[in-house]
């Protein structure tokens, strides 16, 4: 199960989320459901991010979306974005290099 989050912070916030994604990259790879945890920085948006995610399976997703380090992201992206996170999700139909 894939999940894609794009974020973008207010300018003066840019530094305050990039410091909470990569927590978060801490704390998510340690997920037992968790196959994979990317933070890139967008090149076409300023003050853009994009959070690639990967999950075994529905249930280990929603066990990431409800733990407590995200819920204390997504309290503080409150103030720190300038527009609600845009969250994508998708079935793997086809990859290379994602070990089991």
């Amino acid at each position: 199960m894939l999940l894609l989050a794009e974020l973008t912070a207010r300018p003066d916030s840019d530094a305050a989320v990039e410091a909470i994604l990569r927590d978060l990259v801490r704390s998510t790879v340690q997920e037992p459901g968790n196959r994979a945890y990317a933070v890139h920085r967008r090149r076409d948006v300023p003050h853009g991010f994009i959070v690639y995610e990967l999950y075994r399976d529905d249930a280990a997703c929603s066990a990431h979306l409800a733990s407590p380090p995200l819920q204390a992201a997504l309290a503080r992206f409150e103030t720190l974005l300038a527009v609600p996170p845009r969250l994508v999700q998708g079935d793997l139909l086809a990859a290379a290099g994602l070990a089991d």
